[in-house]
C-alpha cells in the first residue's frame, strides 16, 4: 500500500528533474577549487544536460562546493560552457511543497562520477 497522497503520485509521474555533480562530472578537477579542465566525457555530460533542459527538465547543480569554497568558480564554469543551471544545492519549490524541505536533493535522474554503472565508470576512467 502506497503512503503517497494522490497529488504526490501525479507529481512523481510528471516530474522531470536532473541533479548533476560538478567536480569530475561537469568538469575535470585539476586543482581544487579554482582550476578545472574539460574532457570529452565531461562534454558528453554537458550535451546531455543541455538536451534535457531543452526537453523541459529542471537542472539542479548538486555539489559539495559552497560560497567562498569554489561555488562561484563552478557557476562561472557552467556559464562559460553554456550549461544551464536552474537551482544550486536546493530542491525545487514543488518538491518542498509536497515533501518538505530537505538537504537531500530529490531528482528523477542524477549524474555523478561516483555513480555505479556505465556513466560513472566512464567519468572515473576518462573524465
Amino acid at each position: 500500500m502506497s503512503s503517497f497522497t494522490p497529488a504526490q503520485m501525479v507529481y512523481e509521474k510528471k516530474r522531470k528533474t536532473l541533479a548533476v555533480d560538478f567536480d569530475n562530472t561537469l568538469a575535470h578537477v585539476v586543482h581544487f577549487p579554482d582550476k578545472s579542465s574539460c574532457t570529452w566525457m565531461n562534454r558528453i555530460v554537458h550535451w546531455y544536460v543541455r538536451r534535457k533542459k531543452g526537453q523541459g527538465w529542471t537542472i539542479i547543480l548538486n555539489t559539495l562546493r559552497e560560497p567562498h569554497k569554489g561555488l562561484s568558480f563552478a557557476l562561472d564554469f557552467c556559464k562559460e560552457y553554456d550549461i544551464p543551471i536552474d537551482y544550486v544545492n536546493e530542491n525545487i519549490p514543488e518538491e518542498i511543497a509536497l515533501w518538505g524541505d530537505s538537504r537531500k536533493i530529490s531528482a528523477k535522474r542524477s549524474i555523478d562520477d561516483t555513480n555505479i554503472g556505465l556513466i560513472g565508470f566512464l567519468l572515473r576512467r576518462f573524465g
